[in-house]
């Protein structure tokens, strides 16, 4: 396991958990993409539960096998549909239909096998409608997890409640516990307009396990430049993501097209991988720049820092908001960064002190602050120190962050009355110290 949560736990019995979701553990291949599922299955394992996810088994990234871990997959015959333009609105109601009808069925079986004793956790919003109804049926805890949202600037009314469905449909829901993500989508925000009445909601930042430490020492650095084929003398510009539409690594591109203008020594390494690649690829060759852009394609989250430490500025220019984990770990690392005004990427980074922030208007902008951050290493300096500064006064580790999720889902769990009357509970007053700490909103 990659860490250990310490809980304080009942010996005379085992808890249950049941993970109802439409994603793999990875968004990418094993290891490589968002870690936030891994980390959130892998921590229960680790503190004792019996765990059981159900998800659907198809090429969207991958849930390897862990030990201990009960998998039980679907096939999602309808997901082929999501993918053709035409039809794909029609698909992804097919989809998440079907898929739900799936996990119900699917969770009744499992629930038999606990005893009909178990949490049920539905993460993201395809799986919600299929917890909430297991959960109402057999009278359980129910939790209900998001990475952020897509809905802030959407609309409620009836064609975004199609075109978006079930995103309405499922922020609205009611569960005992709902854990959103302060990712910059103004989630909070989201879920009060909505009205959500869940009983315990909590607003949390992702963990960072990027470390403060120092970088690879010089050396270290170059021999990693030069197996990417990236000169000594050359800057390095850095994108990681996934690579899709609303992430707009295409930003990025176009910025160092205007950028090799004038100094044809800077690459831009792509860290990523997805759908929206061959597009890049296209507007890379058509930019004629295709020996200044690198495209790494998904790397595991070990080596993220590796590609942190050679960049000599970081690029985040996201549509709907900058504040994932690798603005995270960039400013973790000491990187000065260039992002864009959206969201709440605000919140973290003040212009000019400890990153640059621009509007959408200001794109043009991004060439002008690349020169200026790779001419000027005092300016540099500055940002990157301010960074990781607020890094560290602010973030908090995905231990810890764990730490708080088990303690609240825990008390959840050993306060449930697991009969066929509601047991009304208030655990506010119960939740671990963590829940409250600075690190928390």
């Amino acid at each position: 396991m990659l860490y250990e949560v310490k809980l304080i736990k009942k010996v005379c019995f085992v808890k249950n958990i049941i993970f109802l979701t439409f994603l793999n553990l990875w968004s990418m291949d094993k290891n490589k993409g968002a870690p936030s599922f891994y980390k959130t299955v892998d921590a229960y394992l680790s503190s004792g539960w019996n765990v059981t996810l159900i998800n659907p088994k198809y090429d969207d990234g991958v849930t390897p096998k862990i030990s201990g871990l009960n998998q039980v997959t679907f096939k999602s015959i309808f997901y082929p549909l999501v993918k053709i333009k035409k039809i794909g609105f029609l698909g992804r109601i097919f989809h998440n239909i079907y898929g739900n009808y799936i996990l119900c069925k699917l969770g009744e079986k499992i629930l038999k096998k606990y005893n009909y004793k178990a949490c049920i956790y539905s993460y993201e919003v395809n799986s919600v409608y299929a917890g909430g109804k297991l959960a109402r049926k057999y009278n359980l805890p129910f939790v209900t997890r998001f990475q952020g949202t897509i809905l802030a600037p959407i609309k409620d009314n009836l064609f975004n409640r199609l075109r978006r469905y079930p995103h309405f449909q499922a922020l609205r829901t009611k569960a005992n516990v709902t854990i959103m993500t302060d990712d910059g989508t103004k989630g909070n925000v989201v879920l009060k307009r909505l009205k959500n009445d869940s009983e315990i909601v909590r607003f949390w930042r992702n963990g960072v396990d990027i470390k403060l430490e120092a970088p690879k020492n010089i050396a270290e650095m170059e021999e990693i430049k030069q197996h990417l084929g990236i000169n000594q003398n050359e800057k390095v510009l850095l994108t990681v993501s996934r690579l899709v539409g609303w992430k707009r690594v295409d930003r990025a591109i176009e910025a160092l097209a205007v950028v090799v203008k004038e100094k044809p020594n800077v690459k831009l390494v792509v860290v990523g991988d997805g759908e929206e690649k061959q597009n890049l690829v296209t507007l890379v060759k058509k930019l004629n720049i295709t020996k200044n852009v690198l495209f790494i394609g998904a790397v595991p989250q070990t080596e993220v820092k590796n590609y942190l430490d050679l960049a000599d500025v970081f690029l985040s220019l996201y549509d709907l908001s900058n504040v994932g984990n690798p603005l995270l770990e960039a400013m973790s690392r000491g990187k000065p960064i260039i992002t864009l005004n959206v969201g709440d990427t605000a919140s973290l980074i003040k212009n000019n002190e400890n990153g640059v922030i621009l509007e959408l208007s200001q794109l043009d902008e991004i060439p002008r602050y690349v020169h200026k951050i790779i001419d000027n290493n005092e300016y540099a300096k500055m940002l990157g120190n301010n960074a990781k500064r607020y890094a560290k006064d602010h973030f908090w580790s995905w231990q810890d962050r764990m730490k708080a999720e088990l303690a609240l889902v825990g008390n959840l769990y050993d306060s449930w009355n697991f009969s066929n009357e509601r047991n009304i509970i208030s655990i506010r007053s119960n939740e671990s110290e963590a829940v409250t700490s600075r690190r928390c909103r």
